[in-house]
């Protein structure tokens, strides 16, 4: 690593980074630099403790942090991460005391803190605890997240707790829950563009909302409605196929164009044969 570098990653919070601004909209310093504890601790579990998903609970993780990743792309104070460990007790330890162990929820956002790669979300480095948390239920953490991850975040002092259930078992399936007096007390479901239900955020300033978009009663996806502007975020699939769509318009109008081309100079070699015949004609 070039001593350039070096001199780059040692760089103190209260400095630029790369022409990144050094303080948050609130005032507050972004550290663009891991703390030591989450560059100590792990970052994943051991393998054998790996549970494996469904497609459904990958889609819907996948709905609920793309779309808020796309929501604030360019934010350099808002971080948005997905399915990684939330350190939040200094005092735990596996072995010796393994009172409140990390938590890895689906989606979580954190405002005021540097949008930069972490191993880990270390509250105590961070300074604060993420802001909004989604965890997205599955047959092995149903009973788990309904009541002891949302007393883990309702500990943690989370603002806002979300739980989705892709098959439907938990009632009601989407469910939102806000932080009042270190109590959580549960979000009332909303209706809105074309019947769309579901429960709105006020500390991300949108509405987490179950879409059907195709014909099978299977087929439930995540999306988020900006009530400000009456309208859903677009998916990076609808923007894929955005960019598809145009990108055929595009070609179609260049073979449009090509063939108007070949016709003009068509034409044009035809005059210029009759014009040469009339003039051949005209002297002969």
């Amino acid at each position: 690593m070039t001593e350039a570098k070096n001199n780059l990653i040692r760089l103190p919070d209260e400095q630029t980074v790369a022409g990144m601004p050094a303080r948050a909209a609130n005032g507050a310093a972004l550290r663009w630099t891991p703390g030591p504890d989450e560059l100590r601790l792990p970052s994943s579990e051991p393998e054998d403790e790996h549970v494996s998903q469904n497609t459904r609970h990958a889609v819907a993780v996948e709905d609920g942090f793309g779309g808020l990743r796309l929501h604030w792309h360019g934010r350099l104070d808002v971080f948005v991460g997905a399915d990684q460990f939330v350190y939040w007790d200094r005092a735990y330890d596996p072995k010796k005391n393994p009172d409140n162990p990390p938590l890895s929820p689906d989606v979580c956002v954190a405002f005021n803190v540097a949008n930069r790669h972490r191993s880990s979300y270390v509250v105590w480095e961070e300074g604060k605890p993420p802001d909004f948390v989604l965890e997205v239920a599955s047959p092995s953490s149903r009973k788990r997240d309904e009541k002891e991850k949302r007393d883990a975040y309702q500990k943690m002092g989370v603002p806002e707790y979300f739980l989705y259930d892709p098959e439907g078992k938990l009632k009601p399936a989407l469910s939102g829950f806000e932080l009042c007096a270190g109590k959580y007390r549960q979000l009332p479901e909303e209706t809105f563009a074309e019947g769309v239900t579901g429960v709105r955020s006020k500390v991300l300033g949108l509405c987490l909302c179950m879409r059907r978009p195709g014909p099978s009663p299977l087929d439930v996806s995540l999306g988020w409605y900006d009530p400000a502007k009456g309208e859903f975020l677009p998916t990076r699939y609808e923007l894929a196929e955005g960019k598809r769509e145009a990108d055929t318009r595009a070609d179609a109008s260049e073979t449009k164009a090509a063939e108007a081309a070949a016709r003009a100079a068509e034409s044009a070699t035809k005059v210029a044969e009759l014009e040469a015949l009339i003039e051949k004609m005209r002297r002969g």
